[in-house]
């Protein structure tokens, strides 16, 4: 009998244990499986929140994964790992020139903060908080600028006249978040449409998913787990510098400093039957931008040693290279992002191509820059 009321509170107590614990795994999900009430909001209403939302503070925890199958370029590993992998990032944001960032891993931290007086990085492993100077807006992109509201007002910005149609409204952090669906009108981009939920009445946009054209599955998606609408406190958003830490000041780096010394070549005025519609962009010399809207790609004219390395990893991931007028072109294609290298016999020098296009263009943009004469700025 004595067994028996033991074995009996044995068994309720692992029951209680059994409860807890499940109720300990379900209670975060069940947010998830109220019945979603957002507000049904105008397409072109909801669209114009979402880019007028830059003033709408914020903080939380985002996931960003990206599934392209990316080689890995020269010196561009952080973004393959960005764009290859799931990385999260707890975010802070009071407006333009006041936020932070942190990328969390369980091995490194790494913050980066915006400040009114520049941009600082701390880097806990390094013990060292580093101020940049100057402003490069064309940079390589960093976990900060695909966290939900970064990503979903650029690619508005870009495709600003791109049709929007409503999407059933999505439970997100436990918010009701209003649907958006972008399909770009341009039949030379490789994206299919990009899907984004908000906030119907400020615009915050709470997640973005980005799939292919010809897919079904997004290659990129930034998702808050965790979102809360207030304000952070000051102490956050100030850089650490910690009694016996490092500080230095570097130059801001840009995709100069990323590919290496770029090489200097004349920009055509016109690639592929599309204007050069920015040269030197911002500010860094030999880059050019061909087109507009999402299907745009850019123009590198890169050193020998450079576009040597780029070849060798898109042949290695599966790209071809073949023969045009006057040089060669080595393409590869992961959608939704066109690649090529083209290495001219007349000029020789080695270009790099890349866009959200597709690879015909960039293949007709390699025949025109191999075929040109080299032309020194």
């Amino acid at each position: 009998m004595a067994l028996s009321v033991v074995r009996s509170r044995t068994l309720r107590a692992w029951t209680v244990v059994a409860a807890v614990a499940v109720v300990a795994v379900l209670v975060p999900q069940v947010p998830g499986w109220l019945p979603v009430s957002a507000a049904q909001v105008d397409p072109a209403t909801l669209r114009q929140r979402v880019q007028g939302s830059t003033d709408r503070p914020y903080q939380g925890f985002a996931e960003v994964s990206g599934t392209l199958a990316l080689p890995e370029l020269p010196n561009l590993r952080d973004l393959t790992a960005l764009l290859t992998s799931t990385t999260r990032v707890r975010t802070w944001y009071a407006g333009p020139s006041r936020w932070r960032f942190d990328v969390v891993s369980p091995v490194a931290e790494r913050d980066v903060y915006g400040t009114p007086d520049g941009e600082y990085t701390w880097d806990y492993g390094a013990n060292q908080l580093t101020r940049l100077v100057g402003e490069v807006p064309v940079r390589v992109p960093r976990a900060g600028d695909l966290t939900p509201p970064e990503l979903a007002r650029r690619i508005l910005s870009t495709g600003q006249g791109d049709p929007v149609t409503a999407l059933p409204a999505r439970r997100v952090a436990g918010r009701d978040a209003a649907g958006l669906r972008v399909t770009p009108r341009d039949p030379d981009t490789t994206i299919g449409y990009v899907d984004l939920w908000a906030l119907p009445d400020t615009g915050v946009p709470l997640a973005v998913e980005v799939v292919p054209r010809g897919a079904s599955r997004p290659v990129l998606t930034s998702t808050f787990v965790e979102y809360d609408p207030t304000t952070p406190p000051d102490d956050v958003l100030v850089p650490k510098h910690p009694e016996g830490s490092g500080f230095g000041v570097v130059a801001a780096p840009g995709i100069a400093d990323v590919l290496g010394a770029l090489g200097r070549a004349r920009l055509p005025g016109q690639l592929a039957g599309r204007d050069l519609r920015q040269a030197n962009a911002a500010g860094v010399r030999g880059v050019g931008v061909y087109g507009s809207g999402l299907s745009a790609f850019i123009a590198v004219p890169v050193p020998g040693e450079i576009g040597g390395e780029a070849v060798d990893a898109f042949t290695k991931a599966g790209g071809s290279t073949e023969d045009v007028p006057s040089g060669e072109v080595t393409r590869l294609t992961i959608a939704p992002l066109s690649v090529a290298v083209v290495r001219s016999d007349v000029s020789r020098r080695s270009w790099l191509l890349a866009g959200l296009t597709d690879s015909d263009v960039l293949l007709a943009a390699a025949s025109d820059l191999a075929a040109r004469p080299w032309s020194r700025r």
